[in-house]
């Protein structure tokens, strides 16, 4: 799914219809893994650490539109040349880049970890309030709902 064999050109973009598209998305998922690989799709670029300000940043416009496969109503499937990614995951630029968006991730699950404990340490700094002394009436109903499924006295 993350790579994609192709042979059209970038002028028969998106007219591939029916095995043509099938073709190329059957080479990178399920089809004959021996293919040469000459595109990637945004998941294959996700799978290799890429982020989607870094695809519009080093390398905007696909090279390649194909129609999804799963439903040809969603978005087209935007393939990019690996030798183009190839090059720019060379170039000081992405590793740049690709350190930044590696330190804000870090720096949001940091966060959302510190945010968690905190929550629950109010949690268990909050003293328990017993339910039949909140609400006694809904402590009593659930007793005797209780009684009658175990099939005992209700209670008094």
């Amino acid at each position: 799914m993350a790579a994609h064999e192709t042979d059209e050109s970038p002028q028969d973009q998106g007219r591939g219809q029916g095995q043509a598209w099938r073709q190329g998305w059957d080479a990178a998922g399920g089809g004959d893994s021996h293919s040469a690989r000459t595109h990637l799709s945004v998941a294959g670029l996700r799978a290799r650490g890429w982020t989607a300000g870094i695809v519009r940043q080093l390398l905007g416009e696909p090279d390649l539109l194909r129609v999804n496969p799963h439903s040809q109503a969603a978005p087209r499937i935007r393939l990019y040349r690996v030798e183009r990614v190839e090059a720019a995951e060379r170039s000081e630029e992405f590793r740049a880049v690709s350190a930044a968006a590696a330190r804000r991730s870090a720096t949001a699950r940091d966060a959302a970890r510190r945010r968690r404990r905190e929550v629950l340490a109010r949690i268990a700094a909050e003293p328990a309030v017993e339910y039949t002394e909140a609400y006694p009436a809904l402590a009593q109903e659930g007793e005797r709902q209780l009684s009658e499924r175990e099939g005992g006295p209700p209670p008094e």
